[in-house]
């Protein structure tokens, strides 16, 4: 019998959810398409515009049937939930916002990529329709389930850290500069002039790490420095705790790509080092009688002291596997269990993406003003 942290292979579950998926590409087929090898999932049906990816996909992944029209698949097969993975319009916008209605109006949830949208009120106009429908939407922002984030989350809700009074974030993205002339700020691959690394659409990857441990935004204020692109930003939580975001548009490309550190009103802090590194800084230092005269930095109990986790490579765990160290096995895992238990998703929400579009709304606007996140 397999405990609470085991997975189980596809081949063990005795119920799955018969799904569609619309998208064959390149990071579909990486990234998502392969957790299924860990979770309920039957895979009933493929959808891409070109029939011959879609063929090539059915084959490799075990579906039943290929489709070019997801309307058609829609009508043909009886499906419990859809998954969708789709690229950018000629606007480099993402397109789930012109889909997701369709699927929500045929009756069934779906799990899509990230980002949700260009705009706060296309994802608004999602919710909307997701309330009538009935259905949910989970969007994979994949930092809600990275083991240490989740970890780290779990640190921060203790009575041990106390309240998490404030937050640092260091992250690679480049912010583009605000045209006067329209009153925004312009996010494409023709106005951008870095690596897609650090397009900044991808907001969203810190922000919803920072938003599980930290909660909603209640303001913000930011400073560019251009033409680097380089940001700081002061964010107000409203849960009264305060925070931090670096973006380093500019730093060498050798460096970790992200460092977070999330400070607790007890003389505790938690640091996540480039996504898989997790340090939990608690105890304290040796006991000394006297100012200034302590002969030792380690404490007097050395169990009560900073703790460290990191994955190790040299076994065949499924925890080495990226799939579930950047959480996507477990994005996926989320979605198939609340479509069969018919809940809804605890974390990852429509509601939660459209939060963290709203943040990179904010950040079209001027900068060195305080804005307001409704």
């Amino acid at each position: 019998m397999k405990n609470a942290n085991d997975y189980w292979f596809n081949f063990e579950y005795t119920n799955k959810i018969k799904v569609g998926f619309i998208g064959c590409g390149g990071h579909a087929y990486r990234n998502v398409y392969p957790t299924f090898d860990y979770a309920p999932i039957d895979l009933v049906a493929v959808c891409d515009l070109q029939l011959e990816r879609a063929e090539a996909y059915k084959t490799r992944f075990g579906a039943q049937r290929a489709y070019t029209d997801y309307k058609e698949m829609l009508k043909n097969e009886k499906l419990d939930a859809v998954f969708m993975v789709l690229n950018y319009d000629k606007n480099d916008h993402p397109l789930y916002s012109r889909f997701v209605p369709d699927i929500l109006a045929a009756g069934l949830p779906v799990w899509i990529e990230k980002p949700l949208a260009y705009t706060a009120e296309e994802g608004e106009r999602l919710l909307e329709l997701e309330a009538k429908s009935g259905q949910f939407v989970q969007v994979a922002n994949k930092r809600y389930f990275y083991p240490t984030y989740v970890k780290a989350k779990q640190i921060a809700d203790s009575e041990a850290f106390g309240e998490t009074v404030s937050s640092s974030f260091r992250y690679p993205l480049t912010l583009s500069r605000y045209r006067e002339d329209i009153g925004t700020r312009i996010f494409s691959s023709q106005e951008m002039e870095h690596t897609a690394l650090k397009w900044f659409l991808d907001i969203c990857h810190p922000m919803s790490a920072i938003h599980l441990i930290m909660g909603d935004v209640k303001e913000m204020l930011f400073t560019d420095h251009q033409p680097s692109g380089n940001v700081q930003t002061i964010f107000k939580f409203k849960s009264g705790a305060i925070g931090s975001l670096h973006l380093t548009a500019t730093q060498s490309p050798l460096a970790p790509i992200e460092r977070a550190e999330f400070i607790g009103s007890n003389l505790q802090n938690v640091v996540v080092d480039n996504g898989m590194r997790l340090i939990y800084y608690k105890g304290s230092k040796g006991s000394s009688t006297t100012f200034n005269s302590g002969a030792t930095y380690i404490g007097d109990d050395p169990a009560d002291g900073p703790v460290i986790w990191e994955p190790e490579f040299s076994l065949a765990q499924l925890y080495n596997k990226n799939l579930f160290l950047q959480g996507m096995v477990q994005s996926v895992t989320q979605f198939a269990n609340a479509v069969m238990e018919g809940k809804k998703i605890e974390k990852s929400t429509l509601a939660d993406a459209v939060h963290l579009t709203k943040i990179f709304d904010a950040y079209k606007q001027r900068s060195d003003q305080w804005i307001t996140i409704d």
